[in-house]
């Protein structure tokens, strides 16, 4: 019983830093300050109330709308907080140290915030890339007693995007590969390649599956961020131990 009440206090802390993470992606890179004004409407301009500021609860309770004008609130809203919530959880029971549970759940609110500015402008900005990474890399080595491990995860992830930018002819942006500093000081070089394989087959089924619906023109760039997340979210928590078991059984490392 007392393990569902820590999951559920941790779920609630990481909704309401999920919640603070939306905020900060979008008024950030729209050179707003994240203190003033309070939270509004986009649309009206109306100030939210606190009842109206409950994470998840309040999108649902208001039908996804806004109470004064009646816009409709964009569900990524309520599904960056469930992400950061349900992230928060799975890094508290998933890892053994303080410090590296610490890091899991500090890369989870970079992405989330990576989500938010990718979505919006299609850019990773520079002032969330460079700090999260040397952030992340000093906890993992600490935490892990290995300075080497995350090092090489950081210069993997990076060089593994950094090729593919080049490859693609700038298609595949320099933010993402920013991004993957840290995404490689968390998950370390194998899994780091592995969320990069899946983020990929996520990226191409639902890319296919919008050109078919005639939602996606050519040429048109999509955000590869939400893709990015959805691989690092397997590769750390359903397929943690599936780079091991390839390297041990299938390659005979």
């Amino acid at each position: 019983m007392i393990e569902a009440f820590i999951s559920l206090y941790l779920f609630l802390v990481g909704a309401v830093f999920g919640s603070f993470a939306t905020l900060v992606g979008e008024r950030v890179v729209d050179g707003q300050s994240i203190v003033r004004p309070a939270s509004r409407c986009n649309h009206c301009q109306t100030p939210l109330r606190p009842w109206h500021l409950v994470p998840v609860v309040s999108w649902i309770l208001l039908g996804g709308r806004c109470s004064v004008c009646h816009t409709r609130i964009p569900m990524r809203y309520p599904a960056q907080e469930l992400l950061l919530g349900t992230a928060v959880v799975l890094s508290f029971w998933h890892h053994s140290d303080v410090l590296l549970s610490v890091a899991s759940c500090l890369l989870w609110f970079v992405l989330v915030i990576a989500v938010s500015t990718d979505l919006r402008h299609l850019i990773v900005p520079n002032w969330l890339t460079y700090p999260s990474c040397l952030a992340l890399y000093a906890l993992c080595a600490v935490g892990e007693g290995n300075f080497v491990r995350p090092l090489l995860g950081m210069v993997v992830g990076f060089v593994m995007i950094f090729a593919v930018h080049l490859i693609s002819g700038g298609k595949m942006g320099l933010g993402d590969a920013k991004l993957y500093l840290s995404i490689g000081a968390v998950l370390g070089a194998a899994r780091c390649v592995e969320s990069f394989v899946l983020a990929c087959l996520f990226g191409a089924v639902v890319g296919i599956l919008l050109r078919w619906t005639g939602r996606l023109e050519r040429r048109q760039f999509i955000p590869f961020v939400p893709f990015i997340v959805m691989g690092v979210a397997c590769a750390n928590f359903l397929l943690s131990d599936f780079p091991d078991w390839y390297l041990h059984h299938v390659l005979r490392v």
